[in-house]
């Protein structure tokens, strides 16, 4: 619960958001070769651009809702990574999950099921799609960053069903330039982040740049033998040749390289109400996993439960301290129970050789991710275009986790740690084709050409190896035509014609167990969709553009596990025959009215409302012993997104952001021990679940937004080399953690502060302090699992309070 301090300092901010209309990230064009975000607002005259169509449009005049962030802009935000970035962003949530299983969603749709084919949103670095690695990719030295909410399949294809993120690297600009940063917080375990970036000119036809990150991110709390907690440590590099023969033709060859490691785990937090104490009642309708019927009603007095349990909210973490595992780093007194030693987990399979993984020597995991580029542009006579990309990329991981979390009581017992992880080598390849015609006349056009491939080897580290091998391959037509009916009225028709196809070549253990089926071989799911967009956009004035929208977009379904879930609960009925080996493919329907608007030199604001409609949306209801079987389910989404930037004086900027999600399922079962030990016990087993069907998915909080307040010392005290003073806050609404309505973490407010001075032209020094309020509330991927005697919450733990000073040198 938060203290009178905090609330009264949260219902300010709200009040203040509100009658501001406040947003965060603005743009305009710095002096590169092509536009550029800052933090200057709209109302301040500059002009926005983004590529969020694959052409260069204003914020403004672009029928799609947009939030973009300049370098400039994630410098003083103090965001670092895709999950700091969606904070400030509304309607994306970026959740690095132990920075393996990254939860990402676009205005609360997330796929439960998360496989390579059927994801829902994703990122993409100069336009080429990035299929694994995004928790570690690198947020320095970019033009900026575009977060593009929506289906946005004619434009990026596969896996944008509900969104998409691109990072436009950064470019050499026409005279030699540099930038170079330190900083360092003594928090904790400190941290520490040097970065540089330097490029310009090498000839008249060719510029290049080069810039380098390393950084230490300190950890926040402790294994219980002094390790480090939550540690993170990053290289980057980055470089990019642009070469422009003439004025016709450019090409770019950029890329990549982050290696990474860190000492995070999921750790857990023990149910904080009695046996007995909880004078809640639950009530709900059962249904049968074979056909989806109801069976029966129930209501539970939690009064009667044995158990310990999270009755309802689950406090902050400075209130009930987590529990976290003996050790993080293996050694002689690492001590393991059960058949996995460090020794096991360490050792990779024969079959994942030569992948470049490296094995962690403790709790936690490795990365590694690189990305190669090459996009070139050509002019033609009549001002059209041709533009091609080629990519390809090579992601990695290996993380090794302690499946108690850290709970004291199986400790006590003699049962400690026990080790578990995940392996996955992913390779992909990428490539691009289109024509634009010229962008003035009434009549515009776009056709172009993609293709994708992808090759995904991983590995589970339990009792034994289980393997899972899987390709992809992707390919469509798009394109666009928009109209002008009159000055004011654009009609646009884009669309996707796509093939996707996705093979699981292996699946399943080497050596195959009396209770287990044979491994999956050589499956594969496929379809042939058209995907189309029609936007109507009106303009009634420069300043002013309301525009409706509506698409219809596909992503794969999944494989139902149904022959393993056959043999879990032989008396449900189910199996490949009856339910299929994959669930359909997922169909959304999407709706959106909008309005951007630009008040003379003072209000910039958008509005953006939403209907969505997700049939077969995949989810997974377990049988008792934790087998899942996926099905199909169907889910409604609606809300309003709200961005806005207030100038009021030269001096005093305002900016901020609200969501409000609100989404129901339609054809939903729980999933969980939650359900089986507490809610329904005795009744959700045996093939039957907890429907959950008009209820809210978890970790969705219902609002969310940030609010910002910049003010201009330099302005104020006539300072010439200038002075700043920022605060930002980010507020997540209250959201459960489980697909029953029970369990739910309270709403909370996260505040970061911000001060610098340009001591001359060309130096500047800032302090900050992020999470100042040391708010230490779960994030929105935590869980609920049994314990002994009871119920526990696990999920990673929240960074702590951190101050530090920055020193920033441009040459």
């Amino acid at each position: 619960m938060l203290s009178s301090t905090k609330r009264n300092l949260a219902v300010t901010c709200s009040l203040v958001s509100i009658l501001a209309l406040t947003s965060q990230p603005v743009m305009a064009q710095d002096e590169n070769t092509q536009p550029q975000a800052t933090t200057s607002a709209p109302a301040n005259g500059g002009e926005i651009i983004v590529t969020a169509r694959k052409r260069d449009e204003t914020l403004l005049e672009v029928p799609v809702a947009v939030t973009a962030f300049s370098q400039e802009n994630l410098d003083k935000l103090g965001v670092n990574s895709l999950q700091d970035l969606s904070s400030f962003a509304p309607g994306f949530d970026f959740n690095n999950n132990d920075r393996v299983n990254s939860l990402i969603r676009f205005r609360g749709l997330e796929a439960v099921v998360n496989t390579p084919a059927s994801r829902t949103g994703a990122v993409f670095w100069d336009g080429a799609y990035v299929s694994d690695g995004n928790a570690i990719l690198p947020l320095f030295d970019l033009g900026r960053v575009e977060v593009i909410k929506g289906p946005q399949n004619a434009f990026f294809g596969r896996n944008t069903f509900s969104g998409a993120v691109n990072f436009i690297s950064a470019e050499p600009g026409d005279d030699w330039s540099g930038k170079a940063m330190a900083s360092y917080s003594p928090s904790h375990q400190d941290s520490h982040n040097l970065t540089f970036a330097v490029g310009g000119p090498v000839s008249d036809t060719v510029g290049i740049r080069v810039a380098g990150m390393t950084e230490r991110v300190g950890g926040d709390w402790e294994y219980l033998n002094g390790d480090p907690y939550g540690q993170i440590n990053t290289d980057a590099l980055m470089a990019s040749i642009v070469f422009r023969p003439n004025d016709a033709l450019k090409i770019k060859a950029n890329g990549f390289y982050v290696w990474s490691d860190d000492t995070i785990v999921q750790a857990s937090q023990q149910g904080t109400t009695a046996p007995g104490d909880c004078n809640q009642t639950y009530s709900g309708d059962l249904r049968r996993v074979a056909t989806g019927e109801i069976v029966g009603s129930f209501s539970t007095d939690l009064s009667n439960s044995t158990l310990r349990i999270f009755c309802r909210d689950y406090p902050d973490l400075d209130d009930v301290a987590p529990d976290i595992p003996l050790a993080g780093q293996f050694g002689p007194d690492f001590l393991t129970f059960g058949a996995v030693t460090p020794a096991l987990a360490t050792t990779l399979p024969v079959e994942l050789e030569g992948r470049g993984l490296r094995a962690p020597d403790g709790l936690g995991g490795k990365y590694r991710l690189w990305r190669g580029n090459l996009t070139a542009d050509y002019t033609l006579a009549n001002d059209a275009t041709i533009s091609a990309i080629l990519s390809r990329g090579e992601a990695s991981n290996y993380n090794i986790q302690d499946s108690f979390f850290g709970d004291p009581l199986f400790r006590n017992l003699g049962l400690n740690t026990v080790l578990f992880g995940f392996i996955r080598w992913t390779r992909d390849s990428f490539a691009e084709v289109r024509y634009t015609s010229e962008q003035t006349g009434p009549l515009r056009y776009m056709l172009g050409f993609s293709y994708y491939d992808q090759k995904l080897e991983s590995s589970g580290l339990q009792a034994r190896k289980v393997l899972n091998f899987e390709n992809g391959e992707n390919y469509g037509i798009f394109g666009s035509v928009d109209y002008d009916i009159t000055e004011q009225l654009t009609l646009s028709l884009e669309g996707r014609w796509n093939k996707d196809k996705q093979v699981i070549e292996f699946n399943g253990p080497t050596e195959i167990l009396p209770t287990e089926t044979p491994a999956v071989l050589g499956e594969e799911q496929s379809f042939s969709k058209f995907m189309p967009r029609v936007i109507l956009s009106y303009q009634p004035n420069t300043d002013m553009n309301l525009y409706a929208s509506w698409s219809k977009s596909n992503i794969q379904g999944v494989s139902t596990n149904a022959e393993n879930y056959a043999v879990a609960v032989p008396g449900a009925g189910l199996n490949a025959d009856t339910v299929g080996f994959f669930t359909p493919v997922q169909t959304l329907e999407a709706y959106e009215i909008g309005l951007k608007h630009q008040v003379d030199d003072w209000l910039y604001y958008s509005i953006a409302a939403y209907y969505w409609d997700w049939k077969n949306q995949v989810f997974a209801e377990l049988s008792s012993n934790f087998t899942p079987l996926n099905l199909a389910g169907d889910s409604e989404i609606k809300g309003v997104d709200i961005e806005a930037v207030l100038t009021p004086t030269t001096w005093l900027r305002l900016s901020g952001s609200a969501n409000y999600n609100d989404i129901e399922l339609q054809d939903f079962a729980g999933a969980g021990s939650l359900a089986n030990a507490v809610l329904a016990p005795g009744l959700a087993t045996g093939g039957v679940q907890i429907d959950s069907s008009g209820g809210r998915p978890r970790w969705n909080p219902k609002w969310s937004g940030s609010l910002s307040a910049e003010l201009d010392m330099g302005d104020i005290l006539d300072y010439e080399p200038g002075a700043f003073i920022r605060v930002d806050g980010a507020y997540t609404g209250r959201f459960f953690t489980d697909n029953f309505g029970w369990a739910s973490v309270p709403g909370y407010w996260k505040f970061n502060a911000r001060a610098g001075v340009n001591l001359t032209d060309n130096f500047a020094l800032e302090v900050y302090g992020n999470n100042i309020f040391n708010d230490l509330s779960w994030g929105t991927s935590v869980g609920d699992t049994s314990t002994l005697g009871g119920r526990k919450g696990f999920g990673v733990l929240p960074r702590k309070r951190e101050v530090g000073v920055r020193l920033i040198a441009e040459f």
